[in-house]
């Protein structure tokens, strides 16, 4: 079984890689029925929901329970290389042929990002085959969605590939829905044998309601989970997410090769939202806030990386050298208004047992108004050494310079910096024999805090620090199972100022601890198994807020999941099988600022079956949460929860052609 080579960027066995992952193929992205990253997270260790922003609108999860800024998406990469930065709209499956969790510190390939992981979307390519891909997928929820794709070759030269995927989601929750349309043609040119040339492109345009989910009254679930408390009146936020990326890569011979890239993606989201602001004495008045947003953000990023393989009479040598020069532009442009009382004009509250829609729509007024723009360059090194077939160390340092500058046009205040930042990181592999290895890796990295303290300055940047030692047990070429220990510390979290609790210091610290275990297995050609456990205590160590030993919201302690699929007919092309998933997902905080609010654990049990009649066909159908359970997946505070779906099914045809 070989590594991807997201975690090191040269392609290896996985027992010769002194780092963690969780890979998700294909095919158990739909045998489980994933329509978003967010319904994948439970089956890999250490991996956990966060705010997805009014019920998914962005793509949001911490890694090993830390989480990069709460108002931001989960940073990620395409393919190696960064995206993801600034607005982004949910990621469509119809363009990801597998998801690759990376553990640990990535910042000395990746620059900034979060201690504890990344992940890496290997996207689907250009074939030189001509194939051809019909998908209908229907849910009881009354949620539709249908997706093409064609790809084939022009020449022997050029080939392409277009997908087209579009969806019509109701809920579950009253008043909650919404629309996707999603186009990406991408394109391969063969310049010669040793040089290659890939264009890709997505255009995601995405609106619906905007949805904070249930309030609880003294911390208890009394609503009905069904209940929107915004205003439909409101109407859809909008999102449009546009990316391109060009790659090249030259091979001068079989040890040394060339890469160079160059994204650009420009993003904007806007539109109304009534958001639950407090709860009245009574248990039962919610008042609320109404808000404005149109945002916009712009992100530029070339790269370029040489990887070659030196042998010398001690050693071998797989060294990387890779710069990186970019840009990112993010305007944020926000009105409000909160309840008040005093004057009819800006009244907002709403019954949660009697809900009646449509008497406030408070006029706002501004609120947020500010341009922020990070420049960035960096360089990076990294030598691999492979003294023997059984120990290896690996040796990487990214250093990094960003100038950040922010404008508060309402405040009439500007600040900027320059941050300069070493990333390194370092691995020892100890492969025992053809089946057993032992490593240990440690690693720094840092994370943009984006705003401005009372003093009209710009933060320090996060910056975090992680310890692993682990063993992967290669079962037989199909499965491999792993075990991880690791230990985290970050620092310059942004915490409420003690002197102006309007404002904000870098001054809290984090740290995490754990254990991971995961087994990805193919018993037999008939039988696969996943299954995977993670223990993580996450708590807060400094913060003006909280005492030392507050847990970090959205992060159980105890979270594991089982899944398999068994494929009973094999008779030539014609196939069935039958599967089943067991999620478990124990209690958690629910807000950072309130140690007093848990979310409760749940157990979910999912099923699935399908058929194909050839080849060319085949029927799925899924059962979620087979025994109707009420559970809560994530909350950004006691009146922010977002419950999950009840007991649902989803039928799916896929046609090839």
């Amino acid at each position: 079984m070989s590594q991807n080579s997201s975690a090191t960027k040269f392609t290896h066995d996985v027992l010769d890689v002194p780092f963690n992952r969780a890979y998700l193929s294909k095919q158990i992205m739909e045998q489980q029925d994933v329509q978003r990253i967010d319904d994948a997270l439970t089956l890999v260790s250490g991996v956990f929901h966060q705010n997805s922003f009014g019920g998914g609108f962005w793509d949001n999860y911490s890694f090993r329970g830390f989480s990069t800024d709460p108002n931001l998406g989960a940073a990620m990469i395409r393919n190696g290389l960064s995206v993801n930065r600034g607005i982004n709209a949910p990621k469509d499956v119809v363009n990801i042929e597998s998801l690759e969790f990376l553990k640990g510190p990535m910042a000395a390939l990746y620059g900034r990002g979060e201690t504890g992981g990344l992940l890496n979307l290997n996207s689907k390519k250009p074939q030189w085959e001509s194939e051809s891909e019909l998908n209908l997928r229907a849910n009881t929820q009354e949620q539709y969605r249908i997706s093409l794709e064609h790809t084939a070759p022009i020449n022997d030269e050029l080939a392409y590939r277009l997908a087209v995927a579009h969806e019509d989601n109701q809920s579950f929750r009253d008043h909650v829905s919404s629309e996707r349309w999603f186009f990406s043609p991408q394109l391969t040119w063969k310049i010669s044998d040793q040089t290659q040339l890939d264009f890709d492109s997505e255009f995601t345009e995405h609106k619906g309601t905007f949805d904070r989910g249930v309030s609880t009254v003294n911390h208890q679930f009394v609503m009905d989970p069904k209940t929107f408390t915004g205003e439909p009146d409101d109407g859809d936020l909008k999102i449009k997410d546009y990316f391109y990326q060009l790659r090249l890569s030259h091979e001068f011979n079989p040890d040394w090769k060339l890469n160079s890239a160059v994204s650009y993606k420009d993003a904007k989201m806007v539109g109304f939202a009534t958001e639950p602001r407090r709860m009245q004495a009574d248990g039962r008045t919610l008042e609320r806030q109404r808000r404005y947003r149109d945002y916009t953000s712009e992100d530029v990023l070339a790269q370029t990386e040489l990887l070659g393989k030196i042998d010398t009479s001690w050693a071998r040598h797989e060294i990387l050298l890779s710069t990186e020069l970019g840009q990112l532009d993010y305007k944020q442009n926000q009105l409000r208004r909160n309840h008040d009382s005093n004057s009819p004009t800006t009244v907002n509250t709403i019954d949660i047992y009697q809900p009646e829609y449509g008497k406030y729509l408070p006029n706002l007024t501004p609120f947020t108004d500010t341009k922020e723009r990070q420049r960035y360059f960096a360089f990076n090194v990294q030598d691999q050494i492979f003294f023997n077939d059984q120990w290896s160390v690996l040796f990487g340092n990214r250093f990094d310079q960003v100038e950040q500058d922010f404008k508060n046009h309402i405040k009439q205040t500007e600040d900027n910096q320059t941050l300069h930042q070493n990333s390194p990181r370092f691995g020892v592999n100890f492969k025992a024999s053809e089946q057993w290895a032992f490593y240990t890796n440690y690693g720094r990295s840092f994370a943009m805090n984006s705003g401005m303290n009372r003093n009209g300055q710009t933060f320090a940047p996060e910056k975090g620090k992680s310890y692993e030692v682990g063993t992967k047990y290669k079962i037989n070429d199909q499965s491999v199972l792993s075990l991880a220990l690791f230990k985290m510390k970050k620092q310059n979290v942004l915490t409420t100022d003690p002197i102006d609790k309007d404002f904000q210091t870098a001054a809290g610290e984090l740290s995490s601890k754990g254990v991971e275990f995961d087994l990805n297995s193919q018993i037999n050609d008939r039988w696969f198994v996943n299954a995977n456990y993670s223990y993580t205590d996450a708590q807060i160590e400094k913060d003006q807020d909280l005492a030392k030993g507050a847990r970090l919201s959205n992060v159980p302690k105890h979270q594991g999941s089982v899944s398999t699929n068994y494929e009973f007919l094999q008779d030539g092309a014609r196939k069935a099988g039958v599967g089943a998933n067991l999620t478990y997902v124990g209690e958690r905080s629910g807000h950072n600022l309130d140690n007093g609010f848990n979310l409760p654990s749940y157990t979910l049990v999912n099923l699935n079956g399908y058929y194909a009649p050839s080849d060319r066909l085949r029927y799925q159908l899924n059962i979620n949460n087979l025994f109707d359970k009420t559970y809560y997946v994530s909350s950004y505070s006691d009146l922010w929860v977002q419950p999950g779906e009840p007991l649902n099914a989803s039928i799916s045809a896929q046609w090839k052609f």
